[in-house]
């Protein structure tokens, strides 16, 4: 299973922990991130991007340890998925219509294809208590 290191909490010595109001996207179409990164910032999110799991692991595994994965379901094994998910991590699926009940199994809450950047957001304060 991957390791994925967090932050360490000044609260909680020796214990790690998510930050607050960090977002992590991991969205393969480019301007879905450039939009998706853009409303999260405005709405006083600290958002990291990142193409592709291969890309999100290096950033975790340099200390990234964000509330909430955005996840393209097309570019994510159920490892990356479940390590994640393991690690306390939430994630919130994206999914195109074959990768809904792959979600499901998963157990992932789920934004669906086609979808708006303000319906993405929705579902991000949803999961982040805003």
């Amino acid at each position: 299973m991957l390791q994925w290191p967090g932050r360490r909490n000044s609260a909680a010595p020796g214990e790690l922990c998510a930050v607050p109001d960090e977002v992590l996207l991991v969205l393969s179409d480019t301007r879905l991130r450039a939009f998706a990164l853009a409303q999260l910032q405005e709405e006083g999110y600290q958002v990291v991007a990142a193409p592709d799991f291969a890309a999100a692991r290096r950033l975790l595994s340099r200390g990234l340890r964000p509330q909430l994965v955005v996840a393209d379901l097309s570019v994510a094994s159920d490892a990356d998925l479940e390590a994640l998910a393991g690690g306390g991590v939430l994630v919130l699926a994206v999914a195109g219509h074959l990768d809904r009940q792959r979600a499901a199994r998963l157990g992932l809450p789920c934004v669906r294809r086609p979808f708006t950047v303000g319906q993405l957001v929705e579902h991000v304060r949803r999961l982040t208590g805003r």
